[in-house]
Order: structure tokens, then C-alpha cells, then sequence
């Protein structure tokens, strides 16, 4: 009776997860199996969701034990105190169980035992922490291979799973694991913690004109054209920067013109590119292209007299190895274009990196900017489909002279990824 139990756990669970993820991406049959899978692996693709579900069957495999074997041993040892313990093996004995979970009752009637005995403690909880830990030093060598960088950007899914795993052992007395969790903690922690701490207030003028500035990843074959543009229309942004703007898009957002005469969209865009659209006008508009390909698009306008420097960008995700050099590519060209700029500077948009890749930290020490993100939390972006493997891809980097006064996500408007908020205020150069 009991093995059915931990079969049913082992396997419901993460069957229950797939079905979940399957009816999040719409799609039936073995292309809902593929996008469902796809949806939660996140960057991993189908491979990675093979593996998210492999360690979710593991540990519900363990906390079945936990659950079944833990409570009924506590339920005999209770019982144990009243009656006698040939009364209590003999009922065991009659008892629907396997045999290993009857030698494990008898063990805990006949020894006295107070506390689960070893072997009640579930190796899968053992793998777990040594894979997380594992996974936490990977990341810091992402610029070596890109399997390595993608095991870099889930630092807060590593920190709560380490606190869930420190729990578990603090309750079942193992010091050894309690110390390795601890670590394990510690690791993701140092690199969580700091983007929730206040930043020290700079000398900008508290008067000076404040901008809104709002990112949106609308996601090509996204089709609420309507819930982005009333979105849009409530936050009420100065400046408005998207993402995979593809035909569809370029005609949708037209709507938007009423609101933003001015604007900055590729010509003839064909599903990934960014674009700008601004109340206030924009001038010494560039398309920039390297190596055939578009890279970013670049305007200047004015707040209070500054001229400002915006720049949209999309980078590849780094799927694969090309893809993976690619990207690093663009960053690359991106700093070497951003060294030439001497005004405050805006670099908006979706990255396919966070801020715990060893690469972005590289890039950010050469161009001198800084996440917006910093004092208002990690703010995961991405993937909408499936929020708690979210992380924070997209990015809002600014000039040191640029006052951060708020950063906040919108709501879901149908794309895989969600809108981003920032309020800025312009400081002297």
C-alpha cells in the first residue's frame, strides 16, 4: 500500500507540472509535450525541462518517503508508550505494507528510537544539495562554455531551494548536510542580497523633470495587441522601448501614435527588433548594423536642456554555442560602440543574461553603467509560462549620473516576457 503511494507522488507530481505547463502554452498533443517541456526548461529548451522534471520526480520521491515512512514511524512510537510491544509488531505484521517499511516500524517499536532512524533520511534530499551546490560554483565559470553561463542565472531559485534544504536537515538532525546547505545558502546569497539593499542617495536636483521609461518584450507571435497598448496607455511612459517588433507589431503600435508622435523602428522589421517610441522628439536616430546584422537602434533627445542617448537593443539567446557567442559578440560591440558616447546614456532592453553571468559583469566593469534593478529587487522577467523559474533577463542600464526613482514590472500582457517600469531622473554630466 505504501509503495503506491511514493510510485503515485513520484510520478504525479511532475506529470501534474508538465500538464500545468502544457495548458500555460496553449498547444495539445505531442506539440503541448514539446512546448511544455520547452516552457520548463526556460533557456535549457526541452532538454532542460527533461531535467527539472527527472529532479522533481527525485524529490518527490524523497518527501514521499518523508511523509509515509516518517509519520507513521511517530505515529508508532507514540503508541509505543501505551502498549506493548509485541502487540504493536504483531499488528505490523498484519499490516498492507512493504517489507522494508515494516522492518522500519518494528526497528522504531523495538529499539525505542525517538528521532527517524538513518536510513529514513531520503538520498534524493543528499543528491539535491550536492547538485545545487555544484550548479552555484558552475555559474562563475560561464565565460568558458555557455552550458556553464546558463547555470548562472537562477542565483534565487539556488538560494530558496538551499533554505528549503537547510530546513529539512535541521529537522532530521544531520549537522554535516546542515553546514553544506549552509554554504550553499551563502554562495547565492552574496549575490541575491545586494540588489535589495537601498542605494546611497546622490546630489540630483529633487526638482528636475522626471522620465518614464517603459520596456516591453512583446513577443513576436504575441497577439493582445489590445492589453499592450492599454498597458502601455496607463503607465503613461515618456519614452517606450519594445522588443521583437515583426510586422504584426509594427502595425499594432501605430495605435500608440497619438500618444508618441516620435519614433525609431526598423525598416522592414521582421520579428526580433527593437524599437522606440517617445513624446519627446527624437534626434541623430541610427540603425546600427555589424556584420551584416542589425545590432541596436540609437536616438538622442532632450530633458531640461541635457541630451540624452537612448539605445534599443536585443541580444541572441544563448541557446547553443554559436548563439552563445553571438550574444557575447554583441555585448562586446555594444561597449566598444557606448566608450564613443559623452552624454547620459540609456541602453533599454532584452539582454538573454542577468546579472550573475560572470559576462554581464565583465561588461558592465568596461561600459561604467549601472542596473536600475539595483535597490528594488531581482524583478524576474522571463518566462512569463512559468513564474517560479523566472529570472531577470531584461535591463534598464544608466549613466552613474542618472537618479534611479523607482523600478517595478507591469503586469502580463501575453508575452513571454513582462513590461519594466523605470523612473528616472537626469543629473548633470
Amino acid at each position: 500500500m505504501d509503495e503506491p503511494i511514493k510510485k503515485l507522488m513520484t510520478i504525479g507530481v511532475p506529470g501534474l507540472l508538465l500538464w500545468l505547463s502544457m495548458m500555460a502554452s496553449g498547444k495539445t498533443g505531442d506539440a503541448g509535450i514539446w512546448t511544455g517541456l520547452a516552457n520548463i526548461g526556460v533557456i535549457y529548451g526541452p532538454k532542460g525541462g527533461l531535467l527539472v522534471l527527472l529532479m522533481v520526480g527525485l524529490v518527490s520521491n524523497a518527501f514521499s518517503q518523508v511523509a509515509v515512512d516518517g509519520l507513521l514511524v511517530s505515529f508508532y512510537q507514540k503508541r509505543r508508550q501505551s502498549e506493548p510491544s509485541e502487540q504493536l509488531v504483531g499488528e505490523i505484521d498484519r499490516l498492507p505494507f512493504s517489507q522494508d517499511l515494516k522492518m522500519k516500524l518494528k526497528w522504531a517499536v523495538l529499539h525505542h528510537y525517538t528521532i527517524l532512524p538513518p536510513d529514513l533520511i531520503p538520498w534524493g534530499f543528499i543528491v539535491a544539495t550536492v547538485l545545487l551546490v555544484v550548479l552555484s560554483l558552475t555559474g562563475y565559470l560561464g565565460e568558458f562554455h555557455y552550458l556553464l553561463d546558463l547555470t548562472a542565472h537562477f542565483k534565487l531559485q539556488y538560494l530558496l531551494a538551499g533554505f528549503c534544504l537547510f530546513f529539512f536537515f535541521l529537522l532530521t538532525k544531520r549537522k554535516v548536510w546542515c553546514i553544506v546547505s549552509i554554504f550553499c545558502i551563502l554562495l547565492n546569497l552574496i549575490e541575491v542580497m545586494p540588489w535589495y539593499l537601498p542605494q546611497i542617495a546622490d546630489a540630483t536636483n529633487p526638482n528636475s523633470q522626471p522620465l518614464r521609461v517603459l520596456q516591453s518584450n512583446v513577443l513576436f507571435r504575441n497577439k493582445q495587441s489590445a492589453a499592450v497598448i492599454s498597458m502601455v496607455r496607463a503607465e503613461n511612459p515618456d519614452i517606450a522601448v519594445f522588443q521583437e517588433v515583426g510586422p504584426f507589431w509594427n502595425k499594432e503600435l501605430k495605435a500608440l501614435r497619438d500618444t508618441f508622435p516620435y519614433s525609431l523602428v526598423p525598416p522592414d522589421p521582421e520579428g526580433f527588433e527593437p524599437a522606440i517610441y517617445s513624446k519627446l522628439p527624437l534626434e541623430n536616430t541610427s540603425i546600427i548594423v555589424w556584420d551584416g546584422t542589425l545590432q541596436f537602434i540609437y536616438a538622442e533627445f532632450k530633458v531640461e536642456d541635457k541630451i540624452v542617448s537612448i539605445i534599443g537593443i536585443h541580444t541572441s539567446s544563448p541557446t547553443d554555442k554559436r548563439d552563445f557567442n553571438q550574444r557575447n559578440q554583441q555585448l562586446a560591440f555594444l561597449g566598444d560602440y557606448l566608450a564613443k558616447i559623452k552624454n547620459p546614456v540609456l541602453v533599454v532592453g532584452d539582454f538573454n543574461i542577468t546579472m550573475w553571468s560572470p559576462i554581464y559583469k565583465q561588461f558592465i566593469q568596461k561600459v561604467g553603467l549601472k542596473n536600475t534593478r539595483s535597490g528594488f529587487g531581482i524583478l524576474p522577467t522571463w518566462s512569463t509560462k512559468l513564474p517560479p523559474l523566472s529570472i531577470p533577463i531584461d535591463h534598464c542600464l544608466v549613466s552613474p549620473n542618472v537618479k534611479v526613482l523607482q523600478m517595478r514590472a507591469s503586469r502580463y500582457v501575453g508575452s513571454d516576457h513582462l513590461p519594466l517600469i523605470t523612473d528616472l531622473v537626469i543629473g548633470n554630466q
